[in-house]
């Protein structure tokens, strides 16, 4: 059985492979080569995260998936992947894909981020890059209210 410290750290490690896949995704994706198979590890971990949530929590809406997952350094990741996601969308065209992949990466930005303590720049910077791409009058309010505070 492992400790909470063990249990802690092994996440931490699942939640940085998760980001070099999301980085090399990404750089795929901008040198024109094809990101599927890091897309698909990306998914896999993030699945390994989620746990026995991982076939529920990307269905449910980000407040609910939010308070589910609760740890906010898996939703960040998970944020930062779907915000990967809405790059691919993007890329190939499909607007639509890449908008709702947009708002749900924000929402769980936010939901990440009225989890933390302190700010963390890693997901205010997130936050910023795609505060553009979403329309935060169709946010939920407690997005809307959190997206307010971050830039008031």
């Amino acid at each position: 059985m492992l400790t909470s410290s063990e249990k802690k750290d092994y996440i931490l490690r699942m939640i940085e492979q998760m980001r070099r896949l999301v980085e090399a995704l990404l750089g795929k994706l901008r040198d024109g080569e094809d990101p599927q198979r890091d897309l698909a590890d990306a998914r896999g971990t993030l699945e390994r995260l989620l746990g026995p949530l991982a076939g529920v929590a990307p269905r449910m809406d980000s407040v609910t998936a939010g308070q589910m997952v609760g740890d906010a350094d898996v939703l960040g990741a998970w944020a930062e992947l779907v915000a990967a996601e809405a790059e691919l969308a993007r890329a190939r065209g499909d607007q639509s894909g890449a908008a709702s992949a947009d708002r749900r990466a924000l929402e769980l930005a936010l939901e990440a981020h009225l989890r933390t303590n302190a700010d963390r720049p890693e997901l205010l910077e997130l936050i910023a890059r795609l505060r553009p791409h979403v329309d935060a009058t169709a946010l939920a309010p407690r997005h809307a209210d959190a997206l307010a505070g971050i830039a008031g």
